[in-house]
């Protein structure tokens, strides 16, 4: 999958193919464009004018969904982008040139944060794994549907995360946090029945 890795005295050290990024922009036309510093901005859907919602060619589209496509497999390593990348990824269908503006926003960000490499270091035999969760009560705007988040850790190291949104319309933040403390739940328990596989065994594991 062209990721790479090194072992260093310190750790290990991994990134995903850092062409992925460099594709992305070049696609776009940004390499001369000012880089940003958040991946993505949100829009009200009542800031929206005709001409944002209007569909974009089939050309464009085809265009769109490959780039997408290309954020999604590099979002697998790197969460900053991987809100970003998803709310993308629900308009792949029927792009819109909303949407082309939103993904020219991260290019101009990957410009200036191409590579990210993650640092996993050498840590005694671990037993413990913490989930962080969160959700975001109606946050998507259109529909008013909930994004769960969330990540793992091992020890030290942040071994998964992710960002979705829920299928179901939460009525209340309580209901929406229920929700995201059952995907936290089952995704842990995923990791930890693999853990098991691997011969990793603990009474809080």
């Amino acid at each position: 999958m062209n990721r790479i890795i090194e072992l260093k005295h310190d750790g290990i050290y991994m990134e995903s193919d850092p062409r992925h990024a460099e594709i992305v922009v070049k696609q776009l036309e940004l390499e001369d464009v000012s880089p940003l510093s958040a991946p993505m901005e949100r829009i009200k859907p009542k800031d929206l004018t005709e001409d944002d919602v209007k569909e974009l060619s089939r050309e464009d589209a085809s265009s769109y969904r490959a780039i997408v496509a290309r954020g999604n497999y590099l979002s697998i390593e790197r969460s900053d982008i991987r809100y970003a990348v998803k709310e993308l990824a629900r308009r792949m269908s029927k792009p819109r040139n909303i949407d082309y503006w939103q993904l020219i926003h991260i290019g101009r960000y990957l410009n200036g944060k191409m590579r990210i490499v993650n640092k996993y270091e050498y840590q005694k035999n671990c037993k413990i794994i913490d989930i962080w969760s969160n959700t975001d009560h109606a946050g998507c705007l259109e529909p008013t549907k909930l994004t769960n988040v969330g990540v793992i850790t091992f020890g030290e190291h942040a071994i998964k995360h992710w960002s979705s949104t829920q299928s179901l319309i939460s009525l209340s933040s309580g209901e929406a946090e229920y929700y995201g403390c059952v995907k936290a739940g089952s995704q842990a328990l995923g990791l930890k029945s693999m853990l098991s596989d691997l011969g990793v065994t603990g009474k809080r594991l």
